[in-house]
């Protein structure tokens, strides 16, 4: 019933990536607060007030 041998190959798949989750996080965050600028520069040059 259960592919153990899938099962570790994608636990060791996530351990292989674990010391690169503190950047993965950080270019996540900058990616997401760069569309958040974005799309707030876009809705202003729209016309919709800034939001304070």
């Amino acid at each position: 019933m259960y592919n153990w041998s899938l099962q570790d190959a994608i636990a060791a798949f996530v351990q292989s990536q674990q010391p690169h989750f503190q950047a993965q996080h950080d270019l996540y965050l900058s990616v997401l607060y760069s569309f958040v600028d974005l799309q707030s520069h876009l809705l202003t040059l729209l016309g919709f007030p800034p939001v304070p």
